[in-house]
């Protein structure tokens, strides 16, 4: 069945019949007016709830105070991926162009074949999305239109710069082992570790971008970063405290203090506006460790 369109007010008076309490009317009917009910309840409002029922003494606030919790979370976590997007395309593109040349790169001789061709496909269809960024890029931008009318062939340096994050994971997916290592010893981790993580990069920054929930993150594309060996009848998946641990292993030393920084004192903030749940039920669902954030 199709919902229909609500006022504000009836909105508000939902709250009033879920039990959701509301201190001040006014500013509740402000923030659904500038960032919707559905943003606000309909995203955040399960952590609340047992079951289908509301926890005793939810309140509007402390959801919203959830909301405005991820809303920053994204921003945090966005600002350091954009910092490893830049660094993973200059490595690929300083990489490529030294190996293989600045012009005629694009060869799926230069990527992992793998035995029996069996990665042929996917770096057919690689190299047809990269070519059609050049395409759309021709006379929209600069550099791209330089290149494609001076020189006819756009360098890998150019290139990487309009390729999108999911695009990158997979260039590097499907490079040479070798090739692989090369980057991924540069932060002292395995090339398949890198590979993950780029993976479930892309993921992040889509949701982040989109402005979805991220905090509640989880992905089957199982990042492993510890040695210990899991039992075969657990699911393995990345949550979001394995993606914060993640960049934390890619940016620099002083960048990851700066992270972790950031996101204990946005922790702090929502500890202090939750009143029917604790940040503990908060920290268990994004996979935290014990004793990264001492609440």
């Amino acid at each position: 069945m199709v919902k229909e369109f609500k006022s504000t007010e009836e909105l508000i008076n939902i709250l009033n019949l879920k039990g959701i309490s509301i201190k001040d009317k006014n500013n509740v009917r402000y923030l659904i007016e500038k960032y919707s009910y559905y943003s606000i309840i309909n995203s955040y409002k399960w952590i609340f709830k047992t079951n289908e029922t509301y926890k005793d003494n939810v309140s509007f606030e402390e959801i919203f105070a959830m909301y405005m919790f991820d809303k920053k979370l994204k921003i945090i976590i966005l600002k350091y991926i954009l910092e490893i997007e830049a660094i993973i395309k200059t490595k690929i593109a300083n990489l490529f162009s030294k190996k293989y040349g600045i012009e005629n790169y694009l060869n799926i001789n230069n990527f992992d074949l793998k035995e029996n061709n069996s990665n042929l496909e996917h770096i057919e269809k690689l190299i047809e999305e990269i070519n059609n960024e050049i395409d759309k890029g021709n006379g929209k931008h600069d550099a791209i239109t330089h290149y494609v009318n001076k020189y006819g062939f756009v360098p890998p340096w150019v290139v990487t710069k309009i390729l999108s994050l999911g695009i990158i994971s997979k260039f590097y997916g499907l490079m040479k082992q070798q090739d692989r290592q090369e980057i991924s010893k540069q932060f002292n981790i395995n090339d398949r570790i890198l590979k993950n993580i780029l993976g479930n990069l892309a993921s992040v920054r889509n949701i982040a971008a989109h402005d979805d929930r991220l905090y509640t993150y989880r992905s089957n594309f199982y990042i492993r970063l510890d040695k210990t060996k899991k039992s075969p009848q657990k699911a393995l998946h990345t949550n979001m405290f394995i993606i914060i641990k993640s960049l934390e292993i890619l940016l620099e030393n002083n960048q990851a203090i700066e992270m972790k920084s950031l996101i204990s004192k946005e922790l702090d903030i929502l500890k202090n506006n939750l009143s029917s749940i604790t940040i503990d039920e908060v920290l268990k669902v994004m996979g935290f460790d014990k004793d990264y954030y001492i609440t």
